[in-house]
């Protein structure tokens, strides 16, 4: 099942006909693949999945990052995230993060995100950060 998700991740860019973006996420929780879609150079819908993990403990996040600011070499975002897992309560995040282009090319990139989150339980609050990589697929004309 990972490996239909992760083809599906890696070949959708391909397909979309709009600003597709790839990137994976490391942190202490495990990593997450992700695709987002990128609308206007600032709003930025986006799906990940929770790598490693078997299926009965898969997690499915769906994001709305917005880029306050957003030059050639960076973008500083914030945004609204509500994620499950098959047997889990839901958790609403607020991920704030810096996508950074250090290379000529600008479409491979470096991604740090530091999200506050509250479970809808009551269980308590938490703070998760990750780092990563992204990769922007240049838009079709």
């Amino acid at each position: 099942m990972k490996y239909i998700i992760t083809s599906a991740l890696v070949l959708l860019p391909f397909l979309s006909f709009s600003q597709s973006i790839v990137s994976y996420h490391q942190s202490s929780n495990g990593g997450q693949a992700a695709y987002a879609y990128e609308i206007n150079n600032k709003f930025r819908p986006e799906i990940r999945l929770y790598a490693n993990t078997l299926i009965e403990d898969l997690y499915l996040k769906l994001m709305l990052n917005y880029d306050f600011i957003n030059k050639e070499n960076y973008e500083l975002y914030s945004g609204v995230t509500a994620f499950t897992g098959i047997n889990e309560d839901m958790t609403l995040v607020f991920p704030f993060g810096l996508n950074f282009y250090p290379f000529d090319n600008n479409n491979f990139g470096f991604l740090m995100e530091f999200s506050p989150s509250f479970p809808f339980n009551g269980s308590g609050a938490y703070f998760s950060g990750s780092w990563g990589i992204r990769y922007k697929f240049n838009k079709k004309e």
